[in-house]
């Protein structure tokens, strides 16, 4: 069903917190057309409430290249609070956490679906999802391809850092490093370096990892304008510490 996207008032955003806190029952997609606790945003995009998302990267695609087709002003958008609760629970069955093996889905955790504080808006992940595709193209979908959770490691790793998050250049050499040809991520991407790690000087676990590739980044751009290269130029800066990321392992 294709309808103008609406905005949540703020009572309907209590009622679908409420859910949140106890998704026992279906969601309450009901609030979606209730004309008391909506409004329509201005506009007029429209939105199919059918639509079924396998991931993330997915969900941001649609609104970026289908629903908010030729918006100039992101800042507007990025501040409709209602709107992207809304959004939120017009696709809350694609943007449910899905256990291995298990067949249960249940929702992650409320900042995931709406803005509590301005801290944890990066983890809205309708909103953010729409951002990234907006910034970065294809080249987000590294932070947000996983088929498992709408909201993996990778995804908090690249958003929670704001020298990152709109770096053009870096989501290029990310992608590179660390996804591979089906859209997955390379297994211990994530891994923390540990002190006991850092120690040991056999130790490997970690090196190269998106936990450092943001450090390394900020070490370079001493000296190099990164965000003027092409990300094959950045790729021959990195140390040798990034050749097995390179090299597809």
């Amino acid at each position: 069903m294709i309808i103008q996207v609406r905005s949540l008032s703020e009572v309907g955003i209590s009622k679908f917190s409420a859910w949140l806190d106890n998704p026992t029952t279906s969601a309450p997609k009901e609030l979606l057309k209730d004309e008391m606790l909506t409004d329509v945003v201005e506009g007029e995009y429209l939105i199919d409430l059918s639509a079924k998302f396998s991931n993330s990267f997915e969900l941001g695609e649609y609104l970026a290249t289908q629903v908010f087709v030729g918006h100039e002003d992101r800042f507007s958008l990025l501040a409709n609070h209602g709107m992207w609760a809304w959004i939120s629970l017009a696709f809350v069955d694609s943007l449910m956490s899905k256990k291995r093996n298990s067949g249960v889905e249940k929702p992650l955790a409320k900042p995931h679906y709406l803005i509590l504080s301005p801290r944890l808006a990066y983890r809205l992940v309708a909103r953010t999802a729409w951002d990234l595709v907006n910034l970065h193209g294809m080249a987000a979908k590294v932070a947000l391809g996983s088929p498992r959770s709408p909201w993996g490691d990778m995804a908090e790793q690249m958003t929670s850092r704001q020298e990152i998050y709109a770096h053009r250049s870096f989501w290029p050499v990310a992608n590179a490093l660390y996804a591979m040809p089906d859209g997955s991520v390379k297994k211990g991407v994530t891994t923390q370096r540990t002190r006991r790690d850092r120690l040991d000087p056999k130790s490997k676990s970690g090196l190269g990892g998106i936990r450092r590739l943001p450090f390394t980044f900020k070490q370079f751009e001493r000296t190099y304008n990164l965000r003027q290269m092409a990300s094959d130029e950045i790729a021959t800066l990195l140390p040798a510490e990034y050749a097995k990321w390179r090299a597809g392992s």
